[in-house]
Formats: structure tokens, sequence, C-alpha cells
């Protein structure tokens, strides 16, 4: 992993509180948890915490620290920080910010419970459609963490990654650094690393990447979405050729180009990056195998021709 990547561990490993997970109820040697997508297109589950009070939340893997809204934590007796409390930075897209910790007794999803976890207490305004309840995938136990797009269905178990002879499978490695999760990719020929993020709603790329591949710029696309003029430079949309994970493909996606915060913290704003949200990954069955560092991405075999498939459609919900 490259130097940048690695200062990852630098600046997030004020994160790294330990969370204590209870023995689970399974059904069937499997955690599942239900999710569906908003109308902000945001792949939501429905938690209880403390088993009082049932709120919309997210699993996140791009997220590194528990995450709990204040006035869901308030209906469900979780006691409010107060002065002098502990503090935990956390960074996002758009920088880092410190939030007071606190205590929650439970948080159940689907037949998974998680018992004696730390969150950052969010005491932001709500936006209707994005939660500010977050768990990270990585707070999930089991060898075998499935995100199954076509059922709505979250699964966790042990062994190896369970797959039908009627799927076409792809298997490629992954490098976690701090809980972060990231695959090499190749845009227009040219090779970069892409950050997993079931939080995001758009598959992206930085300027880097974008000026390595050589990606076009989209005038009339840019001000149609963003409502730009030609001469803003910060955020533009631009048109890649051809977008490869493995031997799957998109051609000719539109993508946003933007220098989030975040890259410039984690010392990766000169490298080639792109962040795979959901527009992206909901194309597929995902399914990280732990133990191994392998993630799977499988179609069903009548959606691919021989062993590439090309989607014939934009990656990017940023339609012409």
């Amino acid at each position: 992993m490259s130097d940048g990547i690695s200062g990852l561990g630098r600046i997030l490993a004020a994160l790294l509180l330990l969370v204590s997970l209870a023995a689970p109820a399974m059904a069937g040697g499997r955690l599942e948890i239900p999710f569906r997508i908003n109308h902000r297109d945001h792949m939501v589950i429905d938690l209880k915490i403390n088993d009082q009070t049932e709120v919309t939340g997210v699993i996140d893997t791009a997220a590194t620290y528990p995450m709990v809204d204040s006035a869901a934590a308030l209906r469900s007796g979780v006691i409010p920080p107060v002065a002098g409390a502990p503090m935990i930075n956390v960074l996002g897209i758009n920088g880092d910010r410190d939030f007071p910790v606190v205590h929650i007794g439970s948080v159940t999803a689907g037949n998974a419970r998680l018992n004696a976890l730390n969150a950052a207490y969010n005491e932001d305004i709500e936006v209707p459609g994005s939660p500010l309840n977050i768990l990270p995938a990585s707070a999930i136990p089991g060898d075998v963490l499935e995100f199954d797009f076509e059922r709505g269905l979250i699964s966790t178990y042990d062994g190896r990654p369970q797959n039908a002879p009627s799927r076409y499978v792809q298997t490629v490695d992954y490098m976690v650094d701090d809980g972060l999760i990231f695959v090499s990719i190749q845009m227009n020929g040219h090779k970069g690393l892409a950050l997993i993020d079931t939080g995001s709603s758009i598959t992206f790329v930085n300027s880097a990447y974008a000026r390595k591949a050589n990606i076009r710029r989209e005038e009339d696309l840019t001000r149609h979405i963003l409502g730009m003029t030609g001469g803003q430079d910060d955020v533009w949309v631009g048109k890649a050729r051809k977008v490869r994970l493995g031997d799957f493909f998109f051609e000719r996606p539109n993508l946003l180009v933007s220098d989030p915060v975040i890259f410039d913290r984690l010392g990766l704003s000169d490298q080639p990056i792109m962040v795979l949200g959901l527009d992206f990954l909901s194309r597929f069955r995902i399914q990280f195998d732990r133990p191994r560092g392998k993630v799977v991405f499988s179609v069903p075999a009548h959606t691919v021709g021989g062993v590439r498939m090309n989607l014939s459609a934009p990656a990017s919900r940023l339609d012409d």
C-alpha cells in the first residue's frame, strides 16, 4: 500500500475504540439485516436502540466509528454527554470533526444484536432521507459480509462466500486500512484505487485520477446537473471511456469529479482515487471474504456475455 494510504493509520488511529459484540441469535448460522434504497438513494436499515426506539440508519463500509442521532439517543434512554465527556475525532467526506462519545446498551438490526458499544453523539439537524445513525460494516461479525441488492438483504456468516453455479463470479483482492476498504480499478486503462463506500449514493473520482485518465469534461452536463458556469473547476462532470473492475466493465460512464476534504486529510489528493458508490455497487451481489482478504462481485450468468459484462449504461446516476 502506498505511503498516502498508510497515512490513514496516523489520522484515524483515534477512531479505533473497542466495540463489544454479544453472541447474537442466528438463523441457520446467518445474521440477516433487510435494507431498502430510499428516495435519496441511500441504503437504509431499521435499527432499534436499547430495545426501545426504532430509527432509520445505515451500515456503511466506509464508516470507521458508530454514530447516533441525539434525538434518537435521548428517546432510547442514552445518557447525554456532559461537560468534559470523552471526544472522538471522526473523519468524513467534508473534513474531520470532534463529537462527544456516549455509551449505548444495545443496537438491534434484523437478527443481529450489538451490545455495549460507544458511539459519536450527533446533534446535527436531521435532513429527511439522510440517516444520522451509522453502523460501520466492520462491527457486524462473521467471515463473510454480503450485500445482496436483488433481495435487499445484508448477511454475515462463517465459512466461504456462497454462490449458485448460475451466477458469474469475479473475485478480487482488497486492502483494509483502519476499516476503509480499497480495491484496484482501471479507468481508461490507467490504474487507481477505489474506496468501496455503501454510504455514498454516487460514484466519483478525484481530479488527480481524472487528469491521469484524460477524462473528458462534459460542460453541458456539468451546467445541467450542478448549475455551474463552465469556468468553475472544483466540481464537474466528466465522461470516461471505460471503467474496469476485474473482468467487469462499464463503458462511457458519466462521473462526478471532485476533491473532497477527506482525500487531502488522508494524504491522497495527488493519487488516483475513485469512490465506488451505490450506483456502481448495486449492479452486483458483493461478498467480502474477510479471512482471505477477497471481495466477490457476482451477477446472474444470463446478464453477461462470455467472461465480460458491459452494462451499456452510465456507472453513475448522472444521466445524460
